[in-house]
């Protein structure tokens, strides 16, 4: 990148910098430090650190590979979108949370009115594919989230609303085909076909080693996520089909360079299993969305983003012939703040903590931001500390000045060589995953859950040690944890029965009989979609709307598909 007449300035000039400041500052020069995934850090970067790394790889934003982000003008011509995720109690309740969110300003892009943003997420038993009358439901009804079971819910939290005008997100796992399916039929209902939709389904079924509790087993789960991008695909122009998380990944204790190489690993085998289905990659690619993790260590998470786009790009490329540009440009509509990094001690901190880490996924060139709230430690987030979010990004955009310039820190001489340096590292673990027979395998085998809980535990214990201060809980700490802040939200107590109820009245004013036959047939769909795979890729989902428009339940479908695709499940 640089002539050889700058390099050998270079070196001169850093030869004579450490000789003076080894003589100002000792022992201290050589004690150095180290990024949250291990990368040993230097005091100071120069040329001589990016020679090898060729000006193409950096680029222009808006050019291959993207490492500078997929958009000339980035920011200039539209802001990042917002993207907050809400939910609990019943869907009144959330609808309400809902029209706060957008009369404060929660609309796709900051000072536009183009589209509305529906980002809900549903209750534990809900996220399970459970009905709220469940018993493995009892006492977890509308907490982390809103209870939705019936084509009833869906009226209550959408009724009024311009379907075509939402983007609409079911942050909701195993039931993910389930409440698309429901989705479906309500908007049929309304007067909108599925071509109208601009929607993502969440398609996690991958994220089973980052949670305790396991439902699906690899070969169903990657066989049911084909199955939705399938549908998606044909059916659905607007469709986003699969939601790429790192962020469950890094809640877990994976550092940086595992949050990258798991996010590509799955990338990598649904992509195999489409084809296998006999999707065209550039059919699909374009409807992978990623969902990143932004923590603490700015820099690194800062550089990650870009290498996953200059990784992206090229395995796109490269490895599966992808000929489209937005198959080669990787979506990341929800840069999400570290939950993990957010103190129940001392809350308010956590204002200070939300705006670096937004800071941060705004410099990385991310398309959409969701800024946790600082009281999350605590409870279910108070509309005082939803609306401090907003407004968070909403001056970072209005009066910082950082919008008007594309990718501001590229060329940094820090920032080009920790990006390729976490590229490269990102690439040799993703080949330790190749070598062990890709995700599927390392999911069924363990381990990829102990090289998550191998990292959280190196963390863990250098903040017990108090080698990694974390201000106000091992370091300026004060007795009480919640200082400065009350417990300020609380699910009203009788959600569940609220629940309950209408979910009683709901299946009294039904037709038993279609609901029967509808379940007795997607049963037998859902065993010759498993048996006769890949050759039955796009029998499922008609089947699943199908049980949607005579108005069975979630937990009645989700639990024909636990039935037949499941490994059975307990809490």
């Amino acid at each position: 990148m640089f002539k050889k007449k700058v390099l050998d300035e270079a070196r001169a000039m850093e030869k004579r910098w450490r000789v003076r400041c080894a003589g100002c500052y000792g022992e201290k020069m050589t004690k150095g430090g180290a990024t949250r995934s291990g990368m040993p850090l230097k005091p100071v970067y120069s040329p001589t650190d990016i020679e090898g790394i060729d000006y193409n790889e950096i680029s222009l934003p808006g050019e291959y590979p993207y490492t500078r982000g997929l958009n000339p003008l980035q920011y200039q011509v539209n802001s990042w979108m917002l993207r907050w995720i809400y939910g609990y109690g019943t869907a009144e309740d959330s609808r309400k949370r809902r029209d706060f969110l957008e009369k404060v300003g929660m609309r796709e892009h900051i000072g536009e009115t183009s589209l509305a943003v529906v980002n809900i997420v549903g209750d534990l038993p809900t996220q399970r594919g459970l009905d709220p009358d469940d018993p493995r439901a009892q006492g977890r009804v509308g907490e982390c989230g809103v209870s939705i079971s019936t084509m009833r819910d869906f009226k209550k939290f959408f009724e009024g609303l311009p379907l075509d005008k939402l983007r609409t997100t079911f942050i909701c796992d195993d039931p993910t085909m389930v409440l698309l399916a429901m989705y479906i039929v309500y908007a049929e209902r309304r007067g909108y076909s599925p071509e109208q939709l601009n929607l993502t389904t969440i398609n996690r079924l991958y994220r089973q080693p980052s949670w305790d509790i396991i439902s699906w087993g690899p070969e169903s789960a990657f066989k049911l996520m084909v199955e939705d991008i399938y549908y998606c695909c044909k059916n659905i122009p607007r469709a986003g089909a699969l939601n790429l998380s790192g962020y469950l990944f890094a809640e877990a204790g994976a550092n940086a360079i595992q949050e990258l190489a798991f996010v590509l690993s799955v990338a990598i085998e649904v992509t195999k299993e489409c084809i296998r289905a006999g999707l065209d990659p550039d059919e699909f690619v374009p409807r992978f969305y990623t969902h990143m993790h932004f923590g603490m260590d700015l820099f690194e998470e800062i550089v990650k983003i870009r290498a996953l786009r200059r990784m992206w790009a090229k395995l796109f490329k490269e490895r599966f012939g992808c000929k489209k540009s937005e198959s080669l440009q990787v979506r990341t509509p929800s840069g999400q703040t570290a939950g993990i990094d957010l103190t129940a001690q001392e809350p308010l901190n956590n204002i200070i903590r939300a705006t670096i880490m937004t800071l941060g996924s705004i410099l990385a060139g991310v398309d959409g931001v969701c800024t946790s709230s600082y009281d999350e430690a605590l409870n279910i987030p108070s509309e005082e500390a939803v609306k401090l979010s907003v407004r968070t990004n909403q001056i970072l955009y209005h009066e910082t000045n950082i919008p008007c310039v594309s990718d501001p820190l590229g060329g940094s001489y820090y920032i080009e060589w920790l990006t390729s340096k976490i590229e490269e590292e990102a690439w040799k673990l993703i080949e330790r995953i190749e070598e062990l027979g890709g995700y599927k395998k390392c999911w069924e085998s363990g381990w990829l859950r102990r090289e998550m809980e191998r990292s959280a535990k190196e963390c863990q214990d250098k903040i017990e040690s108090g080698e990694k201060i974390i201000v106000g809980v091992n370091k300026y700490a004060e007795e009480q944890a919640g200082a400065g802040v009350e417990r300020t939200f609380e699910v009203d107590a009788q959600t569940e029965e609220k629940a309950m109820e209408s979910l009683r009245k709901f299946r009294a004013e039904r037709d038993v009989s279609m609901v029967k036959q509808s379940l007795d047939k997607l049963r037998e769909v859902a065993r010759r979609f498993i048996a006769d795979w890949p050759g039955s890729c796009g029998i499922l989902m008609p089947a699943l709307i199908s049980a949607a428009r005579v108005d069975a339940t979630l937990g009645e479908m989700s639990g024909v598909l636990q039935e037949v695709c499941g490994i059975g499940y307990s809490y």
